[in-house]
């Protein structure tokens, strides 16, 4: 029942979309860790964030270089005061954390205009965090209700970046990480093809899911910022992509990544496609080239099965066709369970469950049993979390997780998980371990287009789910 529900629901957003692609389609078709704040008193002391980014530098080594080659400068040394510098969401819960055991018992929240100290809290805890290896307190200044922009401080520990208390802060974090989907490089490469695919497979079913916020956000944009509608983008985006494509139908004559093309191209056809002809037509033919390749090429590998499935659950998505629900019901049973542990397989399954006709509702209720199974014990995880509410995971698990969470949080609102995807939004805006604000003025300091697709998707469902729970 659930599943139908979901369909009617998804047609229903679609209806309201018609009317953003026609009006878009006549348009076009932090603070990172750094030295603190303490260190630099003698310049400037409201020293934005992203300013002092800039001055960061790059760290080498394991997690550290995974980090800096999807475009994110780390710390030169870690902060000694953690404060979401992407903001705080008035009435809801605001903490601070404090590493070292030198930090005094209070701290003052000041306000950055004038110095003047506005509220005073206790500093509690002091336990190991799991993933830094350092002592950590915390205070809570939840009860301080006022907008504007403050610091933290303390005699000993010194203050903190400034950040900003509003109601529309998450609003305003939604429209920044919308504006700035433009800005993810196009690598010319399999792998950049496959990233790409992906970010738009997860902002187009932001679309799908919540796409009443984005025709609100549109408000928000003015004349020059026309192309930085998220429609506008993905059409851009899926030109760049077609014209990518070889004489062959194959991207790079890379398996995967044609089966990624394929796939998101099929996706693009059935949301766009009704709008406009000739870009429905487009994209129809880019699929079926690059589907008449996959075809032509040896399947043999895990890989190649899983990427074959993601194209053929796509089409099949898109058209219905007997040879593209075999091949995706046969992947799929064969497969048994797992079906959110790996992308290809994840991405597909949203798009054969998200058909509207011709899907077997007892494969279907398998399938939301394993991954609500996921969700379960990703809650039970994050029950054990402690500080940072990130464990010990990195944050491609923890952007992994909310990935997972928005799914059947659309499906099934639930407090619980409309949380953790809160406190990893909280985490991504400079409460964690090194001091990193990963979503800056400018949305996002992360380049990679699916971490992008990820938040922005993950975001649009906690702000839908807010707005209901909170009436």
């Amino acid at each position: 029942m659930k599943l139908k529900n979901r369909n009617g629901r998804i047609r229903g957003y679609l209806v309201c979309l018609a009317a953003v692609c026609v009006c878009l389609l006549s348009v076009s078709c932090a603070g990172a860790g750094k030295t603190p704040q303490s260190e630099q008193r003698q310049g400037n002391k409201t020293e934005t964030a992203d300013q002092v980014q800039q001055h960061a530098e790059e760290q080498n080594g394991g997690y550290g270089a995974a980090l800096a080659a999807s475009g994110v400068t780390l710390p030169v040394s870690r902060p000694s005061i953690y404060v979401d510098v992407a903001g705080y969401v008035s009435g809801r819960e605001k903490k601070v954390f404090f590493a070292g055991g030198t930090h005094g018992q209070t701290f003052d929240v000041v306000r950055s205009r004038d110095g003047a100290v506005v509220y005073t809290g206790n500093i509690t805890g002091g336990a190991q965090d799991p993933m830094s290896g350092r002592p950590l307190s915390v205070g809570d200044f939840t009860a301080f209700e006022e907008q504007g922009t403050y610091y933290i401080h303390t005699d000993i520990a010194g203050q903190s970046y400034p950040f900003a208390i509003a109601e529309d802060t998450y609003e305003k974090l939604f429209l920044r990480l919308m504006k700035s989907m433009s800005d993810a490089p196009m690598e010319e490469s399999p792998q950049g093809v496959c990233d790409l695919s992906f970010g738009m497979h997860t902002a187009m079913y932001a679309l799908q899911c919540n796409g009443a916020l984005f025709e609100a956000a549109y408000a928000n944009l003015d004349r020059s910022e026309q192309d930085k509608q998220l429609v506008t983008q993905l059409l851009y985006m899926g030109k760049w992509l077609i014209s990518r494509q070889q004489a062959n139908g194959s991207l790079f004559d890379d398996y995967e990544a044609t089966a990624a093309f394929c796939g998101i191209t099929a996706m693009s056809r059935d949301m766009f496609g009704r709008y406009e002809a000739s870009v429905g037509q487009e994209y129809q033919d880019a699929t079926h080239r690059a589907w008449n390749w996959l075809e032509q090429q040896p399947c043999s590998t895990e890989r190649e099965q899983m990427a074959r499935f993601y194209a053929a659950a796509q089409l099949f998505r898109s058209e219905g066709g007997a040879q593209y629900k075999t091949i995706a019901e046969n992947f799929l049973r064969e497969r048994g369970q797992d079906y959110s542990g790996e992308r290809f397989i994840f991405y597909g399954v949203l798009a054969y469950i998200g058909a509207e006709k011709g899907t077997d509702r007892d494969l279907c209720t398998y399938i939301m049993k394993d991954m609500v199974d996921r969700v379960e014990a990703i809650c039970e995880e994050v029950k054990n979390d402690t500080f940072f509410g990130n464990g010990t995971r990195t944050i491609e698990e923890n952007l992994s997780n909310m990935l997972h969470l928005s799914f059947v949080n659309y499906l099934t609102p639930s407090k619980e998980y409309t949380l953790i995807i809160e406190n990893t939004i909280q985490y991504m805006g400079g409460l964690n371990e090194e001091g990193i604000c990963y979503m800056g003025a400018d949305g996002t300091q992360i380049q990679s287009f699916e971490w992008k697709g990820i938040l922005l998707l993950s975001m649009s469902d906690m702000l839908g789910n807010l707005s209901v729970t909170e009436k």
